[in-house]
């Protein structure tokens, strides 16, 4: 197996929109191509189930069907799927070089950053492969993210929360206008839920640029667990049938059809074990309603962790009070400090066990002893929730490659 290492930065020089146009030129890309039959999906939350939701309804219709998504689990292949089968590790490495090499003759090499990268690669998988209808999620906004470049005639907004505000604002009002400009002008621009502020600034700000804005209901039901994923749901089927034409039975088997692991995945059993990859304020707190449900009145033990990025108080303040047994760990990557998250803890809930673990294996061994008969949740951080993902199948944490 191939342990993919990005060799450029995430975001290079800045983010900006102009490298990735001048690479994709030496690509011989048409990015806008995409846009035809493409969707593009932002949001702080939700944006890689919307997308993987929307990829598998697609898939009903004829011809391939591309999905970029990010972040991955275990592997940077899982980045890349086309008709749900993530990239081999052959064309991965094919395209990488081809982009690369175009990297090097354009003079970015010192500029461009891990996830344009990243997004070049995609595009150039699913053109060489002909697929007829490409999926993309967003990496962080809108404004200057790459995928504004597939000028979408179909863009979905997901759930909202304070992140990345000093690129993107540090209002709701502001952070979703920013992801909103990645609806080019004449686009269409699916909303969720959201909050009556926010999807006021959208709508004016969208009607400036001519983007017209549809606001979504949640379905009765979703594919996915949790309440909050009825309205992802919806917002990938309005994409969906404003691609391609479906029948009632095409959207049954899409639906169907759909696996995104990470969110409330059960990982193992005896105990169970579900792992939940959000890690803002809001994406924690619509995972746990969902959990409740898995729970289903056992006894639940918690394993935490946080990003050091992220607003750790913020996280166990939701976290903690729900349960009298709580791990506090640390990914290898990115994570803060377990003796801080148990500091944390404690002033959340200064009547739950609190237990220090020295890494992702510890928290497991003591998480299995601790809930035989009941069910471990493991939550806070993606990496935490991937590490879990990669012991439950035998693998070693250390083995797992972000940037």
């Amino acid at each position: 197996m191939t342990v993919w290492k990005v060799p450029y930065p995430k975001f290079g020089a800045g983010p900006g929109l102009a490298r990735a146009a001048a690479i994709a030129a030496h690509l011989g890309l048409d990015l806008a191509a995409f846009g035809e039959s493409g969707a593009v999906i932002v949001g702080s939350n939700g944006k890689g189930s919307t997308a993987a939701m929307c990829a598998a309804l697609l898939g009903r219709a004829p011809g391939p069907v591309g999905l970029f998504t990010s972040p991955h689990l275990l592997r940077l292949n899982e980045r890349f799927r086309i008709d749900g089968e993530d990239i081999s590790d052959d064309e991965l490495a094919l395209h990488w070089a081809h982009v690369a090499a175009a990297i090097d003759v354009a003079g970015l090499g010192a500029e461009v950053g891990g996830f344009e990268f990243l997004f070049l690669i995609a595009a150039d998988w699913f053109a060489a492969r002909g697929c007829a209808y490409t999926v993309w999620e967003a990496g962080i906004g809108g404004r200057l993210d790459p995928v504004r470049l597939i000028e979408a005639r179909r863009v979905a907004l997901t759930a909202l929360d304070f992140e990345h505000t000093d690129l993107l604002g540090d209002s709701l009002e502001a952070i979703a206008c920013d992801k909103a400009d990645a609806a080019p002008d004449g686009a269409v621009l699916y909303l969720g839920p959201i909050a009556e502020a926010p999807r006021r600034a959208v709508a004016a700000h969208c009607a400036a640029r001519g983007v017209r804005v549809d606001n979504v209901a949640p379905l009765s039901h979703a594919p996915l667990l949790g309440a909050h994923q009825r309205a992802n749901a919806a917002l990938a089927l309005a994409l969906a049938r404003d691609i391609a034409p479906l029948s009632e039975a095409q959207i049954a088997a899409g639906f169907a059809a759909v696996r995104w692991p990470g969110r409330l995945e059960i990982v193992e059993s005896s105990p169970e074990i579900v792992i939940d990859v959000g890690h803002t304020p809001r994406g924690i707190e619509a995972a746990l309603e969902g959990f409740e449900p898995l729970r289903a009145g056992r006894r639940a033990v918690l394993v935490c962790g946080v990003s050091a990025d992220k607003d750790a108080a913020a996280i166990m303040a939701l976290l903690a009070p729900g349960f009298q047994s709580i791990i506090c760990a640390a990914s290898r990557h990115k994570g803060a400090r377990a003796a801080e998250l148990a500091a944390l803890a404690a002033v959340a809930n200064p009547s739950a066990e609190i237990v220090i673990a020295e890494d992702a294996a510890e928290a497991r061994r003591v998480a299995r002893a601790k809930g035989p008969s009941g069910v471990v949740y493991v939550a806070g951080s993606l990496f935490l929730a991937a590490e879990f993902k990669a012991l439950a199948a035998g693998g070693d944490p250390a083995s797992l490659s972000f940037f």
